[in-house]
């Protein structure tokens, strides 16, 4: 009888011969140094490492997987940003990893902020014009609900989305060694 094989056994015989490229495997470190960095970040959010423990950690995981670009950690960082929620811990730990880009940071931060405020309330003029118009309703104990609104939902979503762009844009050009001018 002839021998049954896996279908591991079938893989492996026939890709015995193939063999990743420099740039292959060093995508593939990337990616795995990307993935265990979010593991590191998680714990440091979770209050498990100090800043210090943290950068300890990474250092150590960048020369395990030889990965030298220090600029995948403060992506990272980056990453995680919200900017509807309390971005402190991130910012603190950006000022350690790259100061350069902490202040944009906070700024364009501020800047959506404000931005959402405002919108949020043109979203409540205009749903009290309605339900005055509409309804005949009006006076100071009327409080309508933007976040109910779908226009203003839209709009929140678009000035979220502008911010995150924003975010990601500073860290890029952060990263990014100065131009000379000649």
């Amino acid at each position: 009888m002839g021998e049954i094989k896996s279908t591991l056994d079938l893989v492996m015989e026939r890709t015995r011969h193939l063999s990743l490229s420099d740039e292959e495997k060093t995508h593939q470190r990337k990616e795995d140094f990307r993935k265990r960095l979010q593991g590191l970040l998680q714990r440091y959010a979770d209050g498990a490492l100090t800043v210090e423990d943290l950068r300890e950690k990474i250092k150590a995981l960048q020369a395990e997987l030889k990965v030298d670009d220090p600029m995948v950690a403060v992506t990272a960082v980056a990453g995680r940003m919200e900017p509807d929620r309390d971005n402190r811990i991130w910012l603190d730990l950006l000022a350690v990893f790259a100061p350069a880009v902490c202040g944009s940071l906070e700024a364009a931060l501020k800047v959506y902020r404000r931005q959402r405020d405002d919108s949020l309330w043109e979203g409540v003029e205009r749903l009290r014009r309605r339900l005055a118009q509409d309804h005949g309703i009006s006076g100071t104990a009327v409080a309508p609900n933007p976040h109910k609104d779908p226009e203003c939902q839209a709009q929140l979503v678009r000035l979220r989305q502008q911010a995150k762009s924003r975010l990601a844009a500073i860290v890029d050009e952060g990263s990014q060694p100065p131009q000379h001018n000649e």
